[in-house]
């Protein structure tokens, strides 16, 4: 499914967790919000998936996507915009857990399965096709919680502050907006690591790529950002309180030297979080008295 700004939908990546493609490749619905991908093998250069590839449940997947859920603090009542919603699996976990979702994507037939979804689940709440950069459809401080999971990646910096600046627009003073996208510093860091080994392999390094990015079959992912890119984002939006969380690494087992570095390390762990996960919030005092 095509998310804003995209004109592909990608597939299940290696690197980072992202939303599967239901009914493709044999995954269903109900597999496809369990958590369910088929394997491919993205990040070698050229790569595609098997013919008949196996089905496996990410439970990393799952363990982000959660943290991100985790970080909306929801609660029954509570309005919810999803900005890139995609499949509308975001919105569903989030009216699963009481509240009104609404969500917004350029993909028509995205769209329209994600109210399917919300139809089937007897969920409060909308997706409509529209521009993540245009909020045109809803009025000012209408949501207490605001969320983009694994979209922002898909849009440049411009368009990164237009959305974070229509996203406070549509968000109540102190309303809360939680951003999830891979890190891109994470991303050059497993590059870098990948190539030397095939170097000591006497491999060609080149054959690994970093999936989606320019220059590969499928170039979605022009707007990968690190921690201190997307402050300037966030800083040029307006959002005067932010802050970013950590979720250990475990790709390679849960090793308790390597949850430490990838979490509580400064500048360590922006290299070692596979996601970004970023807290903002609408300011208040602002918002009753603008300028």
């Amino acid at each position: 499914m095509q998310r804003a700004h995209s004109t592909h939908r990608e597939e299940d990546r290696t690197e980072a967790s992202e939303d599967p493609i239901p009914d493709s490749e044999g995954i269903t619905s109900d597999e496809w919000l369990r958590g369910y991908f088929t394997a491919s093998n993205v990040d070698v250069a050229g790569g595609a998936p098997p013919a008949r590839p196996a089905k496996w449940k990410n439970f990393d997947f799952l363990r982000l996507r959660d943290r991100a859920l985790h970080m909306l603090e929801l609660a029954p009542g509570k309005a919810v915009l999803d900005i890139g919603c995609a499949n509308g699996a975001t919105m569903v976990y989030c009216g699963l857990q009481g509240a009104t979702v609404h969500g917004c994507d350029l993909d028509e037939r995205a769209v329209g399965f994600a109210n399917n979804e919300l139809a089937r689940f007897d969920i409060r709440g909308e997706a409509i096709v529209g521009d993540a950069t245009k909020l045109t459809a809803y009025a000012d401080d209408t949501f207490d919680a605001v969320i983009s999971s694994d979209f922002v990646e898909h849009i440049t910096d411009e368009q990164k502050v237009a959305m974070l600046l229509e996203a406070k627009r549509v968000l109540k003073p102190g309303g809360l907006l939680v951003i999830k996208t891979p890190n891109l510093a994470y991303l050059e860091a497993s590059l870098f690591y990948k190539r030397i080994r095939a170097v000591r392999r006497f491999e060609n390094p080149m054959k690994f790529v970093i999936p989606h990015t320019p220059g590969t079959d499928d170039p979605q992912h022009i707007g990968l950002a690190t921690r201190w890119s997307f402050t300037n984002c966030l800083i040029k939006a307006g959002f005067l309180n932010y802050e970013f969380h950590y979720a250990p690494l475990r790709r390679f087992g849960t090793s308790g030297l390597v949850e430490i570095l990838s979490t509580e390390i400064p500048v360590v762990r922006d290299w070692l979080c596979e996601d970004l996960f970023c807290k903002a919030y609408k300011p208040i005092v602002a918002s009753h008295f603008p300028d």
